[in-house]
């Protein structure tokens, strides 16, 4: 993308948020909502959508706010969602990057059958607003039309894997535009950006990427903070992304399992709508400090157990060269080591030993 039109698309994304003077003249540009989508394919199996995370933001919620509200208040006008198929329940990514579908971290994971999907994204543009009701087929969505901006980091890529779950974006769903946070940082589909990169130059440190619910949420967050930033400074955006090229720091994960819900034509084994699974104690992961140090006090009780079964045997073969007669000739063996519990073979009391016989 050439510097102008980065230019340009920042600051139409900077008038639909209200943040300067909206002086488009296309109705679709005024009174949005944004709508971003992530989705999580397997890793072995492409066309197998594993996870689809949703966040809204309505510009109505933020009307009064501007750059020099903290980033935070932002956020928090912000609904999440973040949805299953029970299908794939046991499909997990873990070869090229690690998986982490367990740790929604800004609300709770919905359990639905692959064919709600797209019924149930249907429903949210109709009605973004609605988020946390999509999966309610009970509730009937807002017949009340709004000018929705369909947000992703990568968006071709997002339009492609929501047709395998029944939902095409130019067919479902009225989009206004479609903001892409590549774009918006001055990336391209030919020089891509990763999330995790543009966050970390946001200043952001992100948790658990590669679980669609946090993607989609971390994109849109992504997305204000850019419009935010720029508006004080110019121009910032690619700068302070050169300056986080080259080698990343280790990616962030942490246990917490997010609550789990039942949601559309789905139901829980048991009959239960809602749980909080057993997973959402902490979870030790393997290599992690508690589980390095439950493997350490094993290993060392196991050497302070051989320890002390080697200082027993060295007592008792003591034991076996002090014991003599009174000619001072030894009268215990000793048996090889590992042939039986019992390491010496003493004699019985008042047996004879012709050893200890004096010579006639």
């Amino acid at each position: 993308m050439s510097a102008v039109q980065h230019r340009l698309e920042l600051k139409l994304l900077q008038q639909m948020l209200g943040l300067v003077p909206n002086e488009s003249f296309k109705a679709i540009d005024k009174d949005v909502v944004f709508v971003s989508i992530d989705c999580e394919a397997h890793e072995h199996a492409q066309n197998k959508i594993t996870e689809v995370g949703v966040a809204v933001l309505d510009t109505r919620d933020v009307a009064g706010m501007d750059d020099d509200t903290k980033e935070e208040a932002w956020f928090s006008k912000m609904k999440y969602a973040h949805y299953r198929p029970i299908e794939y329940a046991k499909l997990i990514n873990r070869s090229y990057i690690k998986g982490c579908p367990e740790q929604f971290g800004f609300g709770s994971s919905s359990w639905i059958k692959l064919a709600d999907m797209g019924p149930i994204l249907k429903r949210i543009f109709q009605s973004p607003t609605q988020l946390l009701q999509a999966g309610d087929f009970s509730v009937v969505p807002s017949e009340e039309k709004r000018n929705v901006i369909f947000v992703a980091h990568g968006a071709s890529n997002d339009k492609a894997y929501l047709k395998k779950v029944g939902f095409d974006m130019t067919a479902d769903a009225v989009v206004s535009r479609t903001m892409d946070t590549q774009v918006v940082a001055s990336g391209s589909k030919k020089h891509s950006i990763a999330l995790r990169r543009l966050l970390l130059s946001l200043g952001s440190d992100p948790v658990n990427l590669h679980n669609a619910g946090n993607d989609a949420a971390y994109t849109l967050q992504a997305l204000v903070v850019m419009a935010l930033r720029d508006l004080k400074n110019p121009g910032c955006v690619p700068v302070d992304l050169a300056k986080h090229a080259g080698k990343m720091p280790p990616e962030k994960h942490n246990s917490r399992c997010a609550p789990q819900v039942w949601v559309g034509t789905a139901t829980r084994p048991g009959g239960l709508d809602e749980v909080r699974p057993a997973a959402t104690k902490p979870v030790v992961l393997p290599g992690s400090n508690p589980e390095r140090r439950r493997r350490k006090r094993a290993a060392r009780a196991a050497r302070d157990a051989q320890g002390t079964e080697n200082t027993e045997d060295t007592n008792l073969a003591a034991s076996a060269r002090a014991i003599t007669d009174a000619s001072g000739v030894r009268v215990a063996k000793r048996i090889p080591k590992g042939t039986g519990s019992a390491q010496l073979s003493l004699p019985s009391f008042g047996s004879t030993d012709s050893r200890s016989q004096p010579p006639g």
